[in-house]
């Protein structure tokens, strides 16, 4: 089956009015096919709000997962992408008010409305960390797709980056809370956060979208600086933001339902200089004016509340207060088609490729183990307690090996010939008679060196006079 791209999308408890196009059923996660729009399944039974829907791809063999905490109440219910019923209901300290799983499948984080933050082991179910991180609702929890940095924004306006090994593996309780770095010159509360497809530990860059109406570039490399600075008019408030895989350009989309296309790059030609050379927008630091963005490209009657780019650009998805689920056609942003499978806002939406193992794929269930998750604990319990916690991983065979059967074996990896007692007498003769002869030619040489030599002493023996007479 060649690669293909899906739509995941969830939507939120808030009624909207009801339409004759609308659906009656229960409030699902829904998959779609990017390019049809086909209805492919529906995790069935799930009312999330923002940033609460997080999921594990299928990889290296091992089944993936969807997590998504569900509204008002403290639970987490976990579906994987070959099943049609849910896998676990994992229980929480407390209602969160966000929620995330790390790209490789090992962490997952929780935010709550008092600004708590929690950090669990997926493998084990242990809760690693737990403290305070914010005085005011956590509002966003973004892992790097390398899962080592994880980004936490807040109504207090500010966004905490943490080194994720460092989280897990301070031993010192009171310096678990301490942020790898803070980034700190919103006025107002952090609504959305995304980082760039290089971001990661070593560095790279993320984007911040605040009430205060503006949204900020930032280096994920230490100190953390402030790149540049996006304004939009006074009356749009961003509600989220998406960036292009190549950081090229990003959109951002608001209240007012409109969305703005902001690009990264810009000819110079622009500016009175050389044309056809290109130049990056921003990086100019704090003091720098913000860079001000135009009028919105799309329009929509009804608050955006969620954006995703397919993973080549080429089409934009706008989720709505409403419930739609608009798709655009890129760079002309032509209204392709609306999906209409949610009767609430929508809550979540992103783009990925086609699991292999999703349900109705006519995959073996066998073949794709679903990845080790535990109930999560509720309470943090000791460093010693914790090295004594047994953690189970799978361990599949190497394809490599699997492979070295199909290749011909080489001369000193042949198998043996069975030998009986006949065959084992003639060696024995064949041995015995190879001796025999060795010893014949050893007694052959000796006597022909013994005649060379004679030889030789004779001739040296006679006079030279001798030798001329004759």
């Amino acid at each position: 089956m060649a690669p293909s791209e899906i739509v995941l999308s969830a939507s939120s408890s808030e009624p909207v009015l009801s339409s004759s196009s609308r659906p009656t059923s229960t409030p699902s996660i829904h998959v779609h096919d990017l390019i049809t729009s086909a209805h492919l399944y529906a995790f069935k039974s799930s009312i999330s709000s923002l940033n609460s829907v997080s999921y594990v791809p299928t990889q290296q063999g091992t089944g993936g997962v969807v997590l998504a905490v569900q509204d008002g109440k403290a639970l987490v219910n976990v579906w994987a992408w070959q099943r049609d019923q849910i896998l676990l209901k994992l229980h929480l300290p407390e209602k969160l008010s966000c929620f995330s799983a790390s790209p490789n499948g090992c962490w997952a984080v929780g935010g709550s409305v008092s600004g708590h933050l929690y950090l669990w082991e997926l493998a084990s179910g242990l809760l690693l960390v737990s403290f305070n991180a914010h005085y005011r609702a956590i509002t966003s929890l973004t892992f790097t797709s390398d899962s080592h940095l994880l980004l936490s924004a807040s109504l207090d306006s500010s966004i905490h980056v943490f080194l994720v090994s460092r989280l897990v593996g301070n031993e010192d309780t009171g310096n678990n809370g301490k942020p790898y770095g803070t980034l700190r010159d919103h006025t107002l509360s952090v609504r959305a956060v995304t980082v760039g497809r290089t971001a990661s530990s070593s560095g790279g860059r993320c984007w911040t979208a605040s009430e205060d109406g503006t949204v900020k570039m930032w280096s994920l490399h230490p100190p953390f600086e402030l790149l540049c600075t996006f304004s939009f008019p006074p009356s749009i408030v961003p509600t989220t933001i998406v960036v292009d895989s190549a950081e090229r350009f990003f959109y951002v989309g608001s209240t007012q339902g409109h969305i703005y296309h902001v690009e990264l790059f810009r000819r110079r030609a622009e500016l009175g200089m050389m044309a056809g050379e290109v130049e990056s927008i921003g990086g100019g630091g704090p003091g720098a004016p913000p860079f001000k963005a135009e009028a919105g490209v799309i329009s929509h009657k009804s608050s955006v509340t969620c954006l995703a780019l397919s993973i080549s650009s080429t089409h934009l998805l706008v989720g709505t207060h409403a419930g739609d689920i608009h798709v655009h056609s890129l760079p002309s942003h032509q209204h392709l088609r609306t999906i209409l499978s949610h009767a609430s806002p929508i809550t979540h939406l992103s783009t990925l490729l086609r699991p292999s193992d999703l349900i109705g794929a006519g995959v073996k269930l066998d073949s794709w183990p679903v990845m080790e998750i535990k109930p999560l604990e509720r309470m943090r319990i000791g460093k010693s307690v914790e090295d004594v916690q047994e953690v189970t991983i799978l361990l599949r065979s190497n394809p490599h090996v699997e492979l070295d059967t199909l290749r011909p074996l080489r001369p000193d990896q042949l198998p043996g010939v069975p030998v009986d007692a006949e065959s084992s007498d003639k060696l024995a003769e064949l041995v015995a008679e190879n001796k025999r002869l060795h010893a014949s030619l050893d007694r052959a040489v000796k006597i022909n060196e013994r005649m060379w030599n004679g030889i030789i002493d004779l001739k040296l023996a006679q006079p030279e006079g001798n030798g001329h007479a004759q």
